[in-house]
């Protein structure tokens, strides 16, 4: 009977690519160290493809492996599959794609998910499994704080809590609770990788975003876009922005693109940090790569730390400071800028010091530069 179970699997297992379209996909880690990453495909390159729903089987693991196929200009058509692996150093993967059914589907559990929040003045919240953020809307707006800095929730656990901790109220994810906690300070500031433009040495900022939307919402990758008023730049200038967002299942740290409606390309921009009120300690990378602070301890919930990494097309190699923030001077390119921003606390694993937040936030500036080669084999 044993024998008989076995080989019936196997012919279901070989029955998944049978008479289906597959597609090959080799993806190498060009670096001489490990790392966990979300891989992206470009469903345009990979041609006709008849089946609406992928599954992805890693060769390597010899197993099906979770992804998420994204619609990234809404148009109704799926744009990119992405799914995770861990690479070791320079390793070569293979994965094969093929028609999704339900035997081949891997469900996520505890991914990234982003949530509009009506009930608490219009926040924008969105989380993972490692660390949740939010950011303010009109109605906060309009009763109490102009800000459009990030804010960070450090979490207790992997599951989405930031939903349930609405519902429990303001004093209680203010307190030390099973959840997640918010301790993190934004007030007018950039909060946690906010952005703003750096003109003749004062910080201008915008007010509160003003529409949302949700491009996806995991469980691989969280993906919105927040639109803003036009704000002062500077010398009578007023420009729109809409901020895209996504943060990938796994990872403390956002990718953020800031799109202008106007010819921003010989703006000074600036994303930063906020001065946390018992002080802390920021570390300015090699030629203003990256921007990292370690806040001085809560004695009743610790420290977060927060990071702004920016992309090669971003960095102007400069810095800044004002009463309130600590700054990288940041340029645009076809009039949008990129960046990365994320936190970790030193309640979770892996952050628990200052040497440990800054070693990652080194990692991920290689990761930026380094991205994982991706080759259609068809």
């Amino acid at each position: 009977m044993k024998k008989f179970v076995i080989l019936w699997i196997g012919i279901l297992f070989s029955a998944q690519f049978a008479g289906a379209k597959t597609i090959n996909i080799e993806v190498t880690n060009p670096l001489d160290e490990s790392r966990f990453e979300t891989v992206s495909v470009d469903l345009a390159k990979i041609g006709k493809f008849k089946y609406a729903k992928p599954a992805v089987y890693c060769e390597n693991f010899k197993r099906f492996i979770a992804c998420q196929v994204i619609d990234n200009d809404s148009n109704g058509t799926n744009d990119e599959l992405v799914f995770q692996a861990e690479f070791k150093a320079r390793q070569v993967l293979l994965f094969d794609i093929v028609e999704a059914n339900v035997v081949n589907e891997v469900e996520v559990l505890n991914g990234a998910i982003a949530n509009y929040i009506q009930q608490r003045k219009d926040d924008f919240a969105w989380e993972n499994d490692k660390i949740a953020f939010r950011m303010y809307g009109q109605e906060l707006q309009r009763t109490e704080l102009t800000s459009s800095g990030i804010d960070v929730w450090v979490k207790k656990v992997g599951r989405p809590v930031m939903l349930d901790l609405y519902k429990k109220g303001h004093g209680f994810y203010h307190a030390d609770n099973p959840m997640g906690i918010d301790f993190f300070n934004v007030g007018p500031t950039l909060g946690c990788g906010g952005l703003g433009v750096w003109h003749n040495g004062k910080l201008l900022l915008s007010e509160n975003y003003n529409e949302w939307k949700i491009i996806a919402n995991g469980p691989i990758r969280v993906i919105f876009e927040l639109t803003y008023k036009p704000w002062d730049i500077g010398d009578g200038r007023k420009v729109g922005e809409v901020k895209r967002i996504s943060l990938d299942k796994g990872w403390n740290f956002n990718r953020i693109e800031s799109k202008f409606n106007r010819d921003v390309n010989d703006t000074t921009f600036a994303v930063g940090i906020v001065k946390c009120e018992r002080d802390g300690k920021e570390i300015y990378g090699p030629e203003n790569q990256y921007l990292g602070y370690w806040q001085k301890e809560d004695k009743k919930f610790g420290i977060i730390g927060c990071g702004v990494v920016l992309t090669k097309d971003s960095i102007t190699y400069k810095s800044a400071e004002d009463e309130k923030n600590y700054m990288l001077l940041a340029k645009a390119k076809k009039n949008s800028v990129v960046y990365y921003a994320g936190a970790g606390w030193n309640k979770n694993p892996g952050f628990e010091t200052e040497d440990k937040w800054i070693l990652l936030i080194r990692k991920i500036k290689r990761q930026i530069n380094n991205p994982l080669k991706v080759e259609i084999k068809k």
